[in-house]
């Protein structure tokens, strides 16, 4: 009998796959949560609703309430809407419906690593455009590698992950109008910076827009994520989306969670807040240099021995992520903003740790 493992494609054997170091520390900054939960008197109330609902049935086929809710919240109609658990799932069902084998997938790297893991699993050509060395999209070289015939994605995020850089509109939008196949945006970030990009779909109808509830609205446990997009791509998309991907209680919190803008606004006003003391004191530390974000988060760079900083700051009890696999990243790593207590915790650590290394 052969090995099972020669079943597997050898682009699956050969990637290292999605990983994450988790440590347990008292201070938790290195998946860009929100540091805040879903108040406890909203939980209840989507607990008690589902209470309502019979376990034993399927939910709704197509969540046309929830679709609705979302897409009036963009001015669009649930057609150009598809519901997903997290935003992730509908990023590997655009995948699915577009690359096979050879087709050209262009990146801006360093990003989020998910992207290349979907088109190696789908044999994609990855075509990386690599960020300024200040961390800046190099928006020529994406407009030449997605004109290029063959691409069937362009694949950003903005505010990306892991360097918080963002593309404003019109460049975004010269991107789309060049691109010979669909961009995709994501906007997983968006509530921490200033630009969506949602209104270019009207004249860029190959333009896609995926979001999340993990961050901003602090529901990562629940899976919450969209997609926005023409209806004719929607359509095209959800034919490889799983059915009934979402669970009732996802679906009921989403609804609930839109009816909480104040609460979204709170906790977006002081992440900002936050995030600017945080590189304000980055910058005073000797051999750190931080970048400028519009994320719930900061990459900096450092010149000691990235490993040595990262156990340094575990021991310590400070955990955040160690991001020095990813390309130009070789010196950096990248620390959620969590709440005042957690940050200082971490800037405390930090400054204690550079001051005993050699």
């Amino acid at each position: 009998m052969q090995n099972p493992a020669d079943a597997v494609k050898p682009g699956i054997r050969a990637m290292g796959g999605y990983t994450l170091v988790q440590p347990v520390c008292l201070v938790k900054l290195n998946q860009n949560e929100c540091p805040f939960d879903v108040p406890e008197t909203i939980k209840r109330e989507i607990v008690d609703r589902a209470m309502t609902r019979n376990w034993g049935r399927y939910p709704d086929f197509v969540p046309m309430e929830v679709k609705t809710r979302l897409g009036a919240h963009h001015g669009l109609g649930p057609e150009s809407i598809l519901v997903g658990n997290g935003s992730n799932e509908l990023i590997q069902a655009l995948f699915m419906a577009t690359v096979s084998a050879g087709d050209r997938v262009v990146l801006s790297v360093p990003t989020f690593t998910l992207y290349s893991l979907m088109n190696t699993a789908l044999e994609g050509q990855l075509r990386a455009v690599h960020l300024r060395r200040d961390m800046t999209f190099d928006v020529d070289r994406l407009i030449e590698e997605g004109a290029q015939p063959g691409t069937k994605l362009v694949v950003l995020c903005a505010p990306n992950n892991p360097t918080g850089s963002v593309l404003d509109t019109q460049n975004v939008a010269r991107i789309a109008a060049a691109a010979a196949g669909w961009v995709v945006m994501d906007e997983a970030y968006v509530e921490f910076g200033e630009t969506s990009h949602v209104s270019l779909l009207a004249e860029h109808p190959n333009l896609i827009v995926t979001r999340t509830f993990s961050k901003a609205l602090g529901a990562a446990g629940l899976r919450i994520g969209y997609l926005v997009a023409h209806p004719d791509i929607a359509h095209e998309i959800d034919k490889v989306k799983l059915p009934y991907n979402v669970n009732l209680i996802s679906l009921i919190a989403t609804e609930r969670l839109l009816d909480e803008p104040e609460m979204l606004a709170e906790r977006v006003a002081f992440i900002r807040s936050e995030r600017a003391r945080v590189f304000a004191r980055l910058q005073t530390l000797p051999g750190i240099r931080p970048y400028p974000s519009e994320a719930n988060f900061i990459l900096f760079e450092t010149d000691r021995p990235v490993k040595t900083v990262f156990n340094a700051l575990i021991d310590r009890d400070v955990l955040i992520r160690d991001v020095s696999r990813y390309p130009m990243l070789e010196r950096a790593m990248r620390a959620t903003i969590g709440t005042a207590a957690e940050n200082d915790a971490f800037l405390d650590a930090l400054e204690d740790t550079l001051k005993h290394l050699p």
